[in-house]
């Protein structure tokens, strides 16, 4: 049923964590990305803090360690192809990023599900930058401190999965259109701060998985 594919990037410097820490700021990030009330879907191991003196982001984390939900890098795909214009020049390729690509963590050849997991693998960031910044108030702009978890260097494992009808046209997305997406994100970066550079990684490994490796 899917075109399955192998991929393992390393970062090259810092990646920072961008949801929000506390319940109040979780309320404020759900209704502005995803126009929703229900914050379990961020909220979910994320350790919140009924109230902080300023704004912390930071990284979502179980018993096994610090973790992307699948959604954020599948946000980032959907901006690479739109980016690099291929939802303008392969017709139904928008809707397939959208609807029928699928990302899946992986460790240790053990398929994660939503969770792309940091490796090494570690239940503690390895640190908390701060960065001034501004925002908009109903008495004007005013100046804030926000502070953010990140990781050194990391890498990450996952699988994309891909509806193969829907890779069977011409016109519809190809092996290489994904690795070529992912090539031009290593300059994008993933995580929050990108505007800092950061977040930019090597894209280490592309592999098509065959049916022998699928099972």
């Amino acid at each position: 049923m899917y075109n399955k594919y192998a991929v393992e990037i390393k970062f090259r410097n810092r990646v920072y964590g961008g949801l929000p820490k506390s319940k109040e700021l979780v309320k404020q990030y759900v209704q502005a990305k995803f126009g929703s009330e229900d914050t379990s879907k961020v909220a979910e191991d994320l350790d919140l803090e009924e109230e902080l003196e300023k704004s912390v982001t930071g990284f979502k984390c179980d018993d096994r360690g610090i973790y992307m939900g699948s959604y954020c890098l599948k946000a980032a795909m959907k901006q690479y192809t739109s980016l690099m214009k291929l939802t303008v020049q392969k017709r139904g390729s928008k809707q397939t990023v959208k609807e029928t690509l699928f990302i899946k963590g992986k460790v240790d050849d053990e398929l994660t599900s939503e969770k792309v997991y940091f490796q090494p693998m570690t239940v503690k960031p390895h640190g908390l930058e701060d960065f001034a910044g501004h925002v908009s108030t109903m008495q004007g702009m005013r100046s804030i401190l926000k502070s953010s978890e990140y990781i050194e260097q990391g890498v990450m494992q996952f699988e994309i999965w891909c509806l193969a009808v829907r890779m069977e046209k011409r016109t519809e997305l190809t092996a290489q259109d994904i690795e070529d997406c992912l090539t031009f994100g290593q300059e994008c970066g993933l995580g929050s701060c990108r505007s800092f550079e950061s977040g930019k990684y090597d894209l280490v490994k592309f592999e098509e998985l065959t049916e022998e490796k699928k099972s």
